[in-house]
């Protein structure tokens, strides 16, 4: 399973090395890869490679939910407390808290994707034997 530490390699590893500019691929001829499991290339391809004109940093409007464990929930409203009592960030809420921490291109790469790969089984499993 990934941890911390080896994130955090990947991360300096990243920022060490230049972004490459991806290669186009032909939009008539779809990559086998492509092929044999479009969506999760389709997930992938959208985050990492946003058309021109995208809404990179617009909020969403709606809401969006989706469930979290009680210790990251616990670890969030610590986070907050943290960064408005010791630096005096009186308007920080959970929201932004969670986007600075997701809206990082380190956690989104196929590499860092197949770190936490481990962790998602075992996330998988544990909702669908515990309910």
């Amino acid at each position: 399973m990934a941890d911390y530490t080896q994130l955090m390699n990947l991360e300096k590893k990243k920022k060490e090395q230049p972004a490459p500019h991806p290669t186009p691929q032909p939009t008539s001829y779809p990559s086998t890869e492509q092929s044999i499991n479009p969506s999760t290339n389709r997930s992938i391809d959208q985050s990492t490679h946003q058309g021109a004109g995208a809404p990179m940093n617009k909020v969403m409007e709606k809401p969006r939910g989706f469930y979290i464990t009680e210790r990251l929930n616990q670890r969030i409203d610590e986070t907050v407390r943290y960064y408005q009592e010791k630096h005096h960030l009186r308007k920080v809420d959970r929201s932004i808290v969670v986007t600075a921490l997701l809206d990082n291109e380190a956690n989104w790469t196929e590499e860092t994707l197949d770190l936490l790969l481990d962790k998602v089984i075992s996330e998988l499993t544990r909702r669908l034997t515990n309910r």
